[in-house]
């Protein structure tokens, strides 16, 4: 197909139009809309602020409640579309741009965004009180980093390898998902903030064994119905509050700094435990990496686990 009957495709798509009369090939079952690009939105305003230098785009493609299925969009650049109350399904996005998406309202299932690069998009907008749905998606290897979200509902995902750097999941609902690979200063939510109105996060069927944690934050959650990292950097503990509560009691005997660095860090782990939480995780990582070696074998002997490392 050439690129009118391509472009031809896309504006039927993105206004909601049928694709009746257009003659379309395909790929692997899907329209092959591969390679497709986007124009990038024009720079309509720069200025600084003292904590930022800010732009304001214009161009920009919004998309109201149309319905895409079954559309391969791999390799393609669609950066900075705007979705509002759409259903895509069965969609490829692999190895495409989609940085700096917004979406509310939106249901995505049954699509793969492996390898995606989706930073800077807001992934949990809710907009007159409708959240958004995520349902068995593909997120192997993509790019998720300086993500927002508010509160959506992710199901029956996996985040295999996924770039999650420093991302705030804030009241994101995690459902029956899967983590692998490095996870690096994530946090999970009971409750967003102020977010009160919104369904709490339970972290139901999440499943983190092949997962290796870094300074992973899990706020108000008692994680009842989740599978811990299997790897020998997880010490997973039971009655996790009061075993953390003792270890806190002793090191708060000492004034050596080496214990007072632990202490931190285990007073910060009892700060955001859920108020029913018997299980939890301490990563020896990074215990390692506050306190060093001493920091991982004081903790174990003070469990009553001591061995060398």
């Amino acid at each position: 197909m050439n690129c009118d009957g391509r472009r031809k495709i896309w504006e039927r798509l993105i206004t909601g139009n049928r694709l009746d009369g257009i003659e379309l090939q395909l790929i692997n079952g899907r329209v092959d809309l591969t390679a497709f690009k986007v124009p990038d939105p024009l720079v309509t305003r720069e200025y600084n602020t003292e904590k930022a230098n800010v732009k304001q785009f214009g161009n920009l493609i919004h998309i109201h409640d149309v319905h895409w299925d079954g559309i391969d969009f791999s390799d393609s650049r669609l950066n900075s579309l705007r979705f509002h109350g759409c259903r895509i399904q069965n969609c490829s996005f692999d190895n495409a741009e989609c940085q700096d998406w917004r979406i509310w309202r939106t249901h995505i299932s049954n699509c793969s965004f492996r390898s995606t690069d989706l930073r800077r998009s807001s992934l949990g907008g809710v907009e007159g009180g409708e959240r958004n749905l995520f349902q068995n998606i593909d997120f192997t290897k993509a790019d998720l980093r300086q993500t927002a979200h508010e509160s959506a509902d992710f199901v029956e995902c996996r985040f295999s390898d996924t770039n999650l750097a420093k991302v705030d999941f804030w009241g994101t609902i995690f459902l029956n998902c899967v983590f692998e690979g490095r996870l690096d200063e994530v946090i999970f939510h009971r409750q967003a903030f102020r977010g009160e109105k919104y369904p709490p996060n339970e972290m139901k069927g999440v499943d983190f064994r092949r997962a290796r944690f870094r300074f992973v934050e899990f706020r108000g959650l008692d994680m009842t119905d989740v599978r811990w990292p299997e790897d020998d950097d997880a010490i997973v503990l039971e009655n996790y509050s009061e075993t953390l509560k003792q270890v806190l009691r002793t090191l708060k005997t000492r004034s050596d700094t080496p214990s007072m660095k632990l202490a931190a860090i285990i007073e910060s782990d009892l700060k955001w435990a859920g108020p029913g939480q018997k299980q939890g995780l301490i990563s020896k990582r990074d215990l390692n990496e506050v306190g060093g070696e001493w920091a991982v074998n004081e903790f174990l002997k003070l469990i009553g686990r001591e061995r060398r490392i």
